[in-house]
């Protein structure tokens, strides 16, 4: 009997939160449709674009996104190079403030900043890492010495 539903459950294989196939799909597998397609494909290619187009030019919505998104594909947002003072300091916080301060006077856009606060906490996590590393070997080769 389920807890939550008051139903009675079946034995099943498989219980919550466990795999069917812990082992995931055979390499290769993935593709293996893509694969098949593209060589049903080749040769076409010409022909299938061809009515495409001449879908599109009768009035089919479907074919002229299509070849609109070929021609003309979004657009990806970019902002224009900035230059910045960098303070002369080891500290992460005083450079994450300064890129903070840019935004607030206009001198960033508050998406860049976000991106290279985001960048110097990331930066933050790498050094953090380095050090336990040190740290632990430190400590792995005190050990050592105490045997």
């Amino acid at each position: 009997m389920d807890e939550n539903t008051g139903t009675k459950q079946k034995n099943h294989l498989f219980h919550p939160g466990q795999s069917g196939n812990p082992a995931g799909k055979k390499p290769g597998t993935r593709n293996r449709n893509s694969i098949f397609v593209q060589a049903l494909l080749e040769g076409e290619a010409e022909e299938l674009v061809r009515k495409i187009i001449e879908l599109a030019k009768g009035g089919d919505l479907q074919a002229l996104k299509i070849c609109i998104d070929r021609l003309y594909p979004p657009l990806k947002a970019q902002s224009a190079p900035v230059q910045l003072q960098l303070p002369a300091t080891e500290s992460l916080a005083d450079l994450a403030h300064v890129f903070l301060k840019a935004a607030a006077e206009g001198q960033l856009s508050p998406d860049v900043a976000v991106q290279l606060v985001t960048a110097v906490g990331t930066l933050a996590r790498v050094m953090e890492i380095d050090q336990l590393k040190e740290r632990l070997a430190g400590l792995e080769l005190a050990l050592s010495y105490r045997k």
